[in-house]
């Protein structure tokens, strides 16, 4: 389907789990993955990221929402117009305070502080870049049926390419499956709004990585979602990021590592010092995805949040995420790569079910078509 068509169509959604990207190596350390075609031409990188040359936006009209059938007239939709962003990290703090105050405001905010987190990952995740602009009206003006099914379908491609990163998801995508996940539509609208306003696709849209890393939104959206007590409980004080540029230059130096080294962090919240390390490995004209990153951190959803920002940074095929305390499981990440080729394994064999149902719905539907053609010429 096109990635378009993940809020903008009105029809019905088929399954979600039947991308099958090209098999990968889930060896430790793995290769460097060549980019599968994807629609219109373009390619398909390792993290289902659409790269040049980017496809083409569909012609189809704007989608607005539908009238009741008493057909009262309703106020139509008409997008959201983003803010001038000016520096990236202050902009990614203001949008976390911004989807703070609105879902706090709503009549779902409180605890379920995992909703607006997971809005904000899906829409740092929304696969096609550089169409940033047009990918802002057609999410801002769809329907609330298409604004859900469409959080849900990113999740599934997320799934699809990067099962390894997408398990670590689970905190994130749990709402979706919820039997009333229609009944929060209303503020789940509110922070869609709310992050689109202050410029969530203009950090995240970018088609080159580089673009894409100038600020840890997850770690703000979180921080500013959490009460500061629960901070406290958790032990949760993410690292300022200009510390973390500096704590960067002084761990790697002018000289970058050999190809193929690993970085580690057993405590690394969202990731912001990877943010940092790999912002100061491009500026040494090398490839972040040419190393291993392995992060670990005591809060499932600080987790969640470093395996959407390993895809949204384009830190490659080599990340290791994990959960759990680390003084007292020191081999998070040896259990991490372990089940990173379980993932693997399962996401083949999933997919490999799905071809086997459409050939033989395909197949069906030819015999269908052969029979009607024999009764015709009865």
């Amino acid at each position: 389907m096109d990635q378009l068509g993940l809020f903008a169509t009105a029809e019905a959604i088929p399954a979600t789990f039947t991308a099958r990207p090209a098999p990968r190596s889930t060896d430790l350390p793995a290769p460097r993955l060549a980019p599968v075609p994807g629609p219109g031409g373009a390619a398909v990188g390792p993290d289902g990221l659409f790269v040049a040359p980017r496809p083409e936006l569909p012609s189809a009209p704007t989608p607005r929402r539908e009238l009741p059938s008493v057909q009262i007239p309703i106020p139509v939709r008409r997008g959201v117009r983003p803010l001038l962003i000016g520096n990236p990290r202050d902009a990614g703090q203001r949008l976390g305070d911004a989807v703070a105050d609105a879902w706090h405001s709503s009549s779902w905010g409180g605890y379920r502080i995992d909703i607006p987190v997971s809005i904000v990952a899906a829409l740092a995740l929304y696969p096609l870049k550089g169409h940033t602009t047009d990918v802002t009206r057609i999410i801002s003006t769809c329907t609330d049926w298409q604004l859900l099914q469409g959080y849900r379908e990113i999740y599934a491609t997320t799934w699809a390419h990067r099962p390894d990163l997408a398990a670590h998801m689970a905190p994130l995508m749990g709402w979706l499956a919820e039997d009333n996940a229609d009944e929060k539509v209303y503020a789940v609208r509110r922070v869609t709004d709310t992050a689109l306003k202050y410029g969530v696709l203009e950090m995240t849209g970018s088609p080159d990585p580089d673009g894409r890393c100038d600020t840890d939104l997850m770690s703000w959206t979180i921080t500013s979602l959490r009460s500061h007590g629960a901070r406290q409980g958790l032990g949760e004080y993410h690292t300022p990021p200009e510390l973390c540029d500096v704590m960067a230059r002084l761990t790697v130096g002018n000289e970058p590592p050999h190809k193929g080294a690993w970085f580690h962090e057993p405590a690394g919240g969202t990731g912001g010092m990877f943010r940092a390390l790999a912002q100061h490995l491009r500026n040494l004209h090398v490839d972040p995805a040419d190393y291993g990153w392995a992060i670990n951190d005591i809060d499932p959803l600080a987790s969640a949040g470093a395996a959407v920002n390993a895809i949204v940074w384009g830190l490659g095929p080599n990340v290791l995420v994990s959960c759990g305390d680390t003084l007292a499981e020191g081999d998070l990440p040896d259990r991490a790569a372990r089940e990173r080729v379980a993932l693997f394994e399962e996401r083949d064999q999933i997919a490999g079910y799905v071809a086997v149902v459409e050939a033989i719905g395909e197949a069906m539907a030819l015999v269908d078509r052969l029979m009607a053609g024999t009764h015709d010429h009865r």
